[in-house]
């Protein structure tokens, strides 16, 4: 009895109350992190402030501290009573869990095909108002074409090259588990004169206008295995966007700026100044001289004493003057100003932000305005039903977008060719008389005078977007649970672009309108069961259906004839076109899963999915598509921790269909103006024959991969091996004259992709004050079109305006090869002239040039960091594509490129010479006294029993003769104008420093950090003249191709963070 009251006493005498908070590296509390009291069943969870209390019975008990995503911490109690806790983040853990298709999260060791999961944190750092650009780069597979279209412009995006041989390349975007509409809206097309219609502007997507701040990860799903279960929208891949919820605190406020300022980020680098405006070596003598020779750079050598007529009958120096273009361009603003509020309460939570971007561009007079809104929540209604909801508003307003490709109001095509001793700037002093009417500059009605297009032209564009969304979770029984969710996504856009009157396009002056309203409704029911059928098998399986609606429509208005100048407005114009449009897409859909894990190290997942589709016959609208993947763990399966830290095998088969736009499978009809016996006659109104034979085209895809870690998790490599091939591919091809249509719409053609991915990942630095975190990815895609329909050779893309090239799909080649004509070369490989020009002569036929798509992409990442201080930089990478740059062709043919100076002098002083002789051209040249630019290449002679002879050339013909002779319509040498668009380049740079807690905290804040930011601050490499590699006339697939392009922008600022 003593020694029972003695041990009793004993426990009394060590009983205590252990209180404590645990917060994060950060500082900020962690609400429901687990503690218990090793080898008993006592314990507890943090409250909503990171606060706990716990009874404890011995001095010898070990409090075990754990919260998913957070390395575990086990801690002596002793004779403490108050046990404060910092937890740090567990990355391997936290790598674990990704979001895959439909918005469900999977531990990634289950997962049978690739994702890529990118926090947006790493991301953000440079404060890229478009998120997607921050992505470039940083995902193998992955590419992603910035925009040189200005403010709110959209970038190109594709997964593992292109899919569909004509139609739409890009990814599907979900916003929490929801599919989103990302219609692009502006573009040049890709034909012989794009851009040249009006439709020239570059008007942005959805996803250009979601605020980065609020976003939370990014996960790309790349092949068909891990798209599978969306159908026939994600059929080119799927980018899943998880929005920020409540902060871990029980209230937080966070305040995010930054301000940038933005310059062109390439330069004319190739551009002569040592001859002038004029035509073989001679100074225009008046003003209609001077307007047609602006663009030409075949004058004498630049003079300070003499002076050379303007385009406005004034007189100026005639000297090398300006910078071209950067004499035009401004120094662009952005400013984006954040405020969140997040509060998370017992059972309910919530994320409030409001962003406000406010940009000046680098082009006058152009700027945006744009307010964005997000209210994120969750409510734990009981311990069976949860509800999440988002809303977002968009409202943004761009002022003055500028024209691309070759659109008569691009201002880079109008002033990249302008000779040496032309500066911008004088074109804006005589643009207008008096009376405001346009002046002639030299341009005619291909090039306006830019300085008319920012001052008296002029186009505005709103679009306001209202998403709303609401997901309801109720777990009705053991192992069950039903989710139900639906969304609605509206987008509206007006554009409306003015031309005055004396335009030289719109003499009468003109008003175009467009506007234009995208609806998405959705609606999706899940029911799942989870459970663990045995100690060692669990099984899931899932079942839903699918309701989706898209409608697309509105007005295209034209106004012409203005009779009332001082207003812009419809009621101004006395002629008016009024168009409307309307399309509507409606898809059901069912499908299915099932999960089977054994042991938690072998995996296998089968799904099922039936689209029924309106845009496609009835009798084969409805189509089935299945997927097969499974994953082996293999590091767990046979104990190999002590070897590698993490080994997996996966492997997956799918296949996806997709159906075509609406209305392809009937005639569209239209009225005539007029009535003839009391009827209104009407005609088929319709350029291609529908066809009601269609079926969906077909993705099937397999990959398999590897994934290894090593040194407990801190080095990592994941291979990927793929290949997917596309059939029955829905395009409109050339019709047969006799149809009267000019294009029919068939199933043809099969294209398939093929390559492997690598990602490298490590903590190179990780036990030191300084630690290091580093990632590299690279790609090999193969893109190639197999097939076409029977007597097609090829199918076009793009189609330039010179020289004949074309981007087109070839069977054989790889997807947007380039073709065009050769030089003509002789058997020893020499380049073959014309005997009396003496310029090259082209190949017989077209050929294949190059190609518009790379063979390799990648991306390097650095991250370090030193006490308060961490600096980060990502660079990006493209190999293998070409480039048929008119751009640089004009520059050359208009003697504005070095490569145009040689044999200048001999040739004007040869003019100069023949004249004091008072010889004829043509005696001058049979005397042999010719002399000027000797073209290198052999003359082709054939004797009268048929045998070639070929001479090297020695003849000197006029430099301006040769160059300028590229230039024409329909056919030419293309090869010299096809470029290597291999780059490499730095996207973004960030330094920054995180203020001591002990400054701020007593005036009232949590945390502060300031950063300097840059992006697209640097080109390590490129082999394209004078303009960014990444440049195409087009955004579509007609990739290889550029014309008049603007430059990127190149950015640097300043960036505050406060969390109060």
């Amino acid at each position: 009895m003593t020694g029972h009251s003695s041990g009793a006493a004993a426990a009394i005498l060590y009983e205590q109350v252990v209180k404590g908070k645990v917060t994060d590296s950060k500082g900020e509390p962690l609400p429901g992190v687990s503690i218990l009291v090793r080898d008993s069943q006592t314990g507890t969870t943090t409250d909503k402030n990171g606060n706990y209390s716990l009874d404890v019975k011995s001095a010898n008990a070990m409090l075990v501290f754990s919260f998913i995503g957070y390395q575990s911490q086990m801690v002596p109690v002793g004779n403490r009573s108050v046990i404060d806790i910092t937890m740090e983040e567990d990355v391997a853990t936290l790598q674990e869990v990704v979001v895959t298709a439909l918005g469900i999260k999977r531990e990634q060791r289950s997962l049978g095909y690739a994702v890529s999961e990118v926090k947006m944190d790493s991301l953000a750092k440079a404060n890229d108002p478009s998120f997607m650009n921050s992505l470039a780069g940083k995902v193998p597979g992955l590419i992603i074409t910035q925009s040189t279209g200005g403010l709110g412009g959209a970038s190109h995006v594709t997964i593992r090259g292109n899919t569909s041989i004509s139609g739409d390349n890009q990814p599907l975007y979900v916003i929490d588990g929801v599919p989103i509409q990302n219609t692009s809206q502006g573009d040049t097309g890709g034909g012989k004169f794009a851009g040249s219609d009006g439709n020239s502007h570059d008007m942005g997507d959805v996803m250009s206008s979601l605020n980065p701040d609020d976003i939370e990860s990014i996960s790309v799903l790349k092949g068909p295995s891990a798209a599978a279960l969306y159908g026939s929208l994600a059929s080119h891949g799927v980018i899943m966007i998880t929005m920020k919820k409540s902060a871990k605190r029980a209230v937080e406020i966070e305040f995010n700026s930054t301000m940038t300022i933005e310059r062109q980020a390439t330069n004319f680098e190739n551009t002569q100044r040592i001859y002038g405006q004029g035509l073989n070596g001679q100074l225009p003598q008046d003003p209609t001289e001077a307007q047609m020779t602006i663009f030409q750079g075949w004058g004498p050598r630049l003079d300070p004493n003499v002076r050379v007529m303007g385009f406005d009958g004034v007189e100026r120096p005639y000297v090398a003057t300006g910078n071209g273009l950067a004499d035009f361009l401004q120094t662009g603003k952005s400013y984006t100003n954040s405020l969140t509020l997040s509060q998370r309460l017992n059972k309910s939570s919530f994320r409030l932000a409001y962003t406000n971007l406010t940009a000046k561009d680098i082009i006058p007079t152009a700027g945006m305005n744009r307010h964005s809104f997000n209210l994120g929540s969750t409510t734990q209604i009981n311990d069976r039903l949860s509800v999440d909801s988002r809303i977002i508003y968009n409202y943004e307003t761009v002022k003055n977008r500028p024209a691309l490709g070759d659109a008569v109001d691009n201002i880079a095509k109008s002033f990249f060719g302008l000779a040496a001793n032309l500066s911008p700037t004088v074109f804006s002093e005589n643009y207008k008389t008096a009376d405001g009417s346009y002046v002639e500059w030299g341009g005619g009605r291909y090039n306006y005078n830019p300085y008319w297009v920012i001052n008296e032209m002029s186009n505005n564009s709103l679009r306001t977007r209202l998403f709303g969304g609401l997901t309801v979770n109720y777990d009705f029984a053991k192992y069950f649970n039903l989710r139900l969710m639906g969304s609605r996504d509206e987008n509206n856009m007006d554009f409306e672009k003015y031309s005055p009157v004396s335009s030289p396009n719109a003499l009468l002056g003109e008003l175009d309108q467009t506007t234009r309203k995208i609806t998405t409704t959705q609606a999706d029911l899940m029911l799942s069961f989870d459970k663990e059928i045995t100690k060692s098998l669990r099984l899931t399986t899932r079942v839903g259906a699918n309701y989706y609606q898209n409608t697309n429509g509105g007005f295209l208005n034209t106004f012409s004839r203005m009779t009332v100048t001082d207003v812009i407005s419809p009621n101004s114009f006395s002629d008016k076109s009024i168009n409307h449009f309307y399309l509507k897409r409606v898809k059901n859909s069912f499908y299915g899963i099932l999960a089977l894990s054994y042991r938690d190290y072998l995996y296998l997942d089968a799904t099922i999915r039936r689209d029924a589709s309106s845009t496609l016959p009835v009798e084969n609208n409805t189509y089935t598509y299945p997927s097969l993947s499974g994953s082996f763990v293999f590091s767990d399966a046979f104990n190999l921790q002590n070897i590698i830290s993490f080994g997996k095998l996966r492997a997956s088969a799918a296949e996806v269909g997709s159906d075509t736009d609406p209305y392809m499978l009937g005639l569209a009809y239209s009225l005539y103006p007029f009535t003839f016996n009391g009827q209104t006659p009407g005609s088929i109104n319709a350029t291609v024959i529908p066809n009601r034979a269609l079926v969906p085209t077909r993705t099937r895809s397999f990959e398999t991969g590897l994934e290894l870690k090593f040194l407990k998790n801190r080095l990592g490599l994941d291979f990927t091996y793929y290949t997917q091939r596309s059939r029955d591919q829905i395009n409109t091809v050339p019709a047969p004259q006799s149809s009267g249509f000019a294009r029919q719409i068939v199933n043809v053609g099969t294209i398939s992709n093929r390559g492997y991915e690598l990602a490298l990942n490590g903590q190179i630095l990780a036990e030191t004050k300084l630690k290091w975190n580093a990632s590299f990815n690279i790609a090999r895609n193969i893109n190639e079109v197999e097939s076409l329909a029977e007597g097609l050779p090829f199918l076009e893309l793009a189609t330039a305006r010179w020289l004949g090239v074309s981007v087109v799909a070839k069977p054989g080649e790889s997807y947007a090869s380039i073709m065009g004509y050769s030089y003509k070369r002789d058997p020893q490989g020499n380049i073959v002239l014309d005997p009396a020009t003496r310029r090259a002569v082209q190949s017989d036929q077209k050929e294949v040039l190059g190609k518009g798509i790379f063979d390799w992409t990648g991306g390097l990442t650095n991250s370090f960091s030193y006490r308060n201080f961490n600096l980060s930089f990502g660079l990006d990478f493209r190999l293998g594509a070409q480039l048929f740059s008119m751009t640089n062709l004009y520059h050359i043919a208009r003697g504005n490129d070095n490569s145009t100076l040689e044999g200048r002098d001999e040739w004007i002083q040869s003019e100069k010479d023949r004249e004091a002789a008072g010889m004829t051209a043509a005696q001058w040249l049979a005397a042999g006294n010719q002399r000027g630019f000797v073209p290198q290449g052999v003359i082709r002679t054939v004797d009268a029993e048929g045998n070639e002879t070929f001479t090297p050339n020695t003849q000197a013909i006029s430099p301006s003769s040769y160059w300028s002779g590229h230039v024409i319509d329909g056919q030419g040498v293309a090869e010299p104008f096809i470029y290597d668009a291999s780059y490499v380049k730095v996207r973004d740079i960030s330094l920054a420093y995180r203020l001591n807690r002990k400054l701020v905290t007593p005036i009232g804040l949590n945390d502060v950090i300031i950063s300097l930011v840059a992006r697209n601050p640097l080109i390590l490499y490129k082999n394209v003249p004078n303009i960014d590699p990444e440049s195409n006339v087009s955004r579509g697939n007609g990739r290889g191709i550029e014309y008049g392009s603007l430059p990127q922008r190149r950015g640097f600022g300043v960036s505050l963070k406060v969390k109060f």
